[in-house]
């Protein structure tokens, strides 16, 4: 799989985008709004149809103001796990965000997940707990 690319998730994607992300804490149908805002990054396959759902997707909120975001969290295929799709789609999502002036990302995953895994890979650093529901860790990242 390497015909692929990360790009800003325009308004077709939001089912795919809502079924990839079910497993993190927002509201489906608050997806579409998101989308509006330039929050979601998906990677897309090229070799695929235009129409074809993207195999990865991510949820970023926006603090401008301060020059942060949150990353809300990562989907990506059942079937395609396990192969960096989600390094591949975290690193544009960082590479986009640095290019548009943002200093600082947060991020939430649980303690021994797939996803605190990925951001520390990345270079998030563990803060721990703090105010965070249990078994959940806080990571930042300064681009």
């Amino acid at each position: 799989m390497s015909m692929l690319l990360v790009r800003q998730a325009v308004l077709a994607d939001d089912q795919g985008v809502a079924s990839l992300l079910r497993d993190v804490p927002i509201n489906p149908r608050k997806v579409a709004d998101l989308i509006r805002q330039r929050g979601v990054f998906v990677l897309a396959d090229l070799t695929l149809p235009l129409s074809a759902r993207p195999v990865a997707a991510a949820i970023v909120r926006y603090d401008r103001a301060a020059g942060t975001a949150q990353l809300v969290g990562i989907g990506v295929l059942a079937s395609l796990r396990r192969r960096g799709l989600g390094r591949r789609l975290l690193a544009g999502v960082l590479m986009s965000l640095r290019a548009e002036g943002f200093e600082r990302v947060y991020a939430c995953a649980g303690s021994l997940s797939a996803g605190a895994s990925l951001l520390a890979s990345a270079g998030f650093a563990d803060e721990g707990n703090a105010a965070q529901p249990a078994g959940r860790r806080r990571f930042t990242l300064m681009l």
